[in-house]
């Protein structure tokens, strides 16, 4: 029978394997929020929430440096959540099947391709998409992509379309999921010429 001093180390090499998972405050977005000072994350809030806050915070015009280092931030954070939370490899099966699960497409598809294809024809904010697993409720899905633009110029929520930390798998959904501001499809319409107008009279990229 194993003495007490051995049932003690073999109880603490246990704890040692035992990965303990993040806190919150360590995920990317935490992280950014916490550089200032002034500032209180609340990360039952959704990302966008949290950073019109700041701003209001920080009380500067819109071309301050402070101003615009803190949007370049914030949207750095943005990315740096979806790899975390949804992967970065554009061939990654499972990836793909998580997103289905996310945007409640049933049934999942069995196939890569399958899972691209629903995922592409689905109508959602990305910016909503990386909210949903910290705040806990279902990403809201749009009927149309009309709905869905009026919705992002409403909110100005405007996933930054290029960004150095962007992984295979959010390239792919920026390039062709059916978001106004992906630029997709690529027929040069006029009318999406002047979807991309608005956006970036919103302050979109």
């Amino acid at each position: 029978m194993p003495s007490g001093a051995n049932r003690r180390r073999r109880k603490h090499a246990s704890e040692r394997r035992t990965p303990t998972p993040p806190p919150d405050d360590d995920t990317p977005l935490a992280v950014f929020f916490a550089q200032f000072e002034s500032f209180s994350f609340n990360a039952r809030q959704s990302s966008h929430g949290n950073f019109k806050r700041l701003i209001r915070t920080i009380n500067s015009g819109p071309d301050d440096p402070e101003r615009r280092a803190a949007r370049d931030g914030f949207k750095d954070a943005l990315v740096q959540e979806f790899n975390e939370l949804f992967g970065t490899d554009g061939n990654d099966f499972a990836a793909w099947q998580n997103l289905c699960h996310v945007l409640r497409i049933v049934p999942v598809p069995d196939t890569i391709q399958g899972c691209r294809q629903r995922v592409w024809d689905t109508n959602v904010n990305l910016v909503d998409l990386v909210d949903t697993a910290r705040i806990g409720t279902p990403v809201r899905l749009f009927a149309s992509l009309e709905e869905l633009i009026t919705y992002t110029i409403r909110t100005g929520k405007v996933f930054p379309k290029e960004n150095a930390y962007q992984g295979g798998l959010l390239k792919e959904l920026l390039r062709e999921i059916r978001n106004p501001y992906f630029g997709k499809r690529r027929n040069g319409s006029a009318k999406r010429k002047e979807r991309k107008r608005k956006l970036r009279a919103a302050g979109g990229d």
